[in-house]
């Protein structure tokens, strides 16, 4: 059970929306959790006014806060890549508290999932749940389950390929891992299943990142796929739609694999903690968490 969270902010926000402090924070409350406040949690809603430096600071400062139990990220947006190079992972390491957060927050999950072995929790943002006033549902009952400990389970999706297999879950928003690609902050993919969203992005870019990601040397050990929903991703003349480009990745990856499981860019969404172990009957769409 968490006591303490530090409120981070790695990413740059590509728009001006505000932060809807008062709703999120009421929240955190309402649910027992101190809330800290780190001092550049609303800074970098700018590209130039993002400041790498900074925003690791405060990331290790909550690292190193024996009273925070986790860090959560409050927006997504972009750049979140630029703060890996100021943190001291051997620190980190030293400190299992999970980044929680989805989207770009991606990039500073991963890489601290491959410097560290820590899990992470992905699916929530505060900033992004109560954009409309209001949590969902889905992602109420999701985080409050993260914080009691309690294991995941869903069937959600359609079956690509069918079969059983364990493996620990990673993954979040592909950009952002295909960002990751030849860098020292990339996740050895040996016994993984794969957990993979995207938005905004055109449906040949997503091909380049699948194939991309399948020339990982160590991609043909993956036990298993599971692609979520993919947001406001564009169709193109040469590679046709998100599904068409999946299937095609599907011809040439034959493990268990589903799609349109309960998590991306969508208002409701699953909320899941990732580097520890699953099970993923794709047959039956279900995924489910075997390991705390």
């Amino acid at each position: 059970m968490f006591r303490k969270i530090a409120i981070v902010s790695p990413s740059v926000m590509l728009s001006e929306r505000g932060f809807n402090q008062e709703k999120w924070l009421s929240y955190f409350e309402s649910l027992g959790l101190e809330v800290e406040i780190m001092p550049t949690a609303f800074c970098g809603t700018r590209l130039e006014t993002f400041a790498a430096r900074d925003k690791a600071k405060d990331i290790m400062q909550a690292y190193e806060d024996e009273t925070v139990d986790a860090l959560v990220a409050l927006h997504g947006g972009a750049s979140a890549l630029r703060v890996l190079e100021y943190l001291d992972f051997e620190v980190i390491g030293k400190h299992k508290k999970p980044i929680i957060g989805f989207s770009d927050t991606t990039s500073l999950q991963m890489a601290v999932f491959a410097k560290t072995g820590n899990p992470y929790v992905t699916g929530f943002l505060p900033e992004y749940e109560f954009r409309d006033g209001k949590i969902e549902p889905q992602v109420d009952e999701g985080f409050r389950k993260i914080l009691t400990g309690e294991k995941f389970r869903s069937q959600s999706g359609e079956t690509v390929h069918e079969g059983v297999t364990e493996g620990v879950l990673i993954g979040g928003n592909m950009s952002c891992i295909s960002d990751l690609s030849g860098t020292p902050y990339y996740p050895d993919l040996t016994d993984k299943i794969l957990l993979l969203e995207d938005e905004c992005e055109v449906s040949y870019k997503l091909m380049l990142m699948l194939t991309q990601l399948k020339y990982n040397p160590t991609f043909a050990k993956v036990r298993g796929v599971v692609f979520g929903r993919f947001s406001e991703c564009k169709d193109h003349i040469t590679h046709g739609s998100v599904k068409s480009v999946v299937d095609d990745f599907a011809a040439q990856v034959k493990i268990p694999m589903i799609r349109d499981f309960d998590y991306g860019h969508f208002r409701q969404r699953a909320v899941l903690k990732c580097g520890v172990k699953y099970r993923l009957d794709a047959k039956n769409c279900v995924l489910e968490q075997i390991e705390a």
